[in-house]
C-alpha cells in the first residue's frame, strides 16, 4: 500500500506542483483501506478544502495512474471508477451488493506476474485479477451490512447480472 509521502514524491518527481489539495488527496488515498472513488475522496475532503473541485480530484488521481503510483480498477458494479493504491500483485474481490473492493494477497498472482515478465522479457506495468461476488461478508447478499439498498430489495448488480436470491 502506497504511503502519503510515496504518492506525493511520485507526483513531485513527475514534475507536478504539490498543492495543499493534491497533498490532501494523496493523504486521503493512502489512509484508506478500501478502493475509493474520486467522488468519495472529494466528499471526505470538501469540508476541509472548500475550493477543492471534483475535477481536481479526478485530475490528481488520473495523474497518479499515469505515472504508475496507483491503479485504476474500473467499476465494482456501481458505474464509478475505483482507485487502487496497492500496486503489488494481488487479487481484488468486488462485492456486487455494496460495491466494496477488498484485496487478497496471492503468491500465485505474484508468480504469474513473474512468469509473464520472463516470457515477454519486459517489466509488467499493470495487471488485474478480480473476482466478483454477491457479498464479501455474507452468504446471503440481503444481509450485506454495507449496502444501503439491500433493505428495500433493489441492490445494484454488475451489468445485466441478476443477484442470486
Amino acid at each position: 500500500m502506497a504511503t502519503r509521502s510515496e504518492l506525493t514524491s511520485a507526483l513531485k518527481d513527475a514534475g507536478f506542483r504539490l498543492t495543499p489539495q493534491r497533498t490532501a488527496i494523496c493523504a486521503a488515498l493512502a489512509a484508506r483501506e478500501d478502493h475509493p472513488t474520486a467522488q468519495s475522496i472529494h466528499e471526505e475532503l470538501k469540508q476541509q478544502y472548500e475550493s477543492l473541485s471534483l475535477t481536481t480530484v479526478y485530475q490528481t488521481l488520473d495523474s497518479l495512474v499515469r505515472i504508475g503510483a496507483i491503479r485504476s480498477l474500473g467499476t465494482a458494479g456501481d458505474d464509478s471508477v475505483h482507485y487502487e493504491p496497492n500496486i503489488e500483485p494481488h487479487i481484488n474481490l468486488a462485492c456486487l451488493t455494496c460495491h466494496r473492493i477488498r484485496d487478497l494477497e496471492s503468491e500465485a498472482v505474484r508468480e504469474l506476474e513473474r512468469e509473464v515478465s520472463e516470457a515477454t522479457g519486459s517489466k509488467v506495468l499493470s495487471g488485474r485479477v478480480v473476482y466478483y461476488s454477491d457479498c464479501l461478508l455474507r452468504a446471503d447478499p440481503n444481509e450485506c451490512p454495507f449496502s444501503s439498498k439491500v433493505a428495500d430489495g433493489t441492490a445494484n448488480t454488475f451489468g445485466n447480472v441478476e443477484p442470486k436470491r
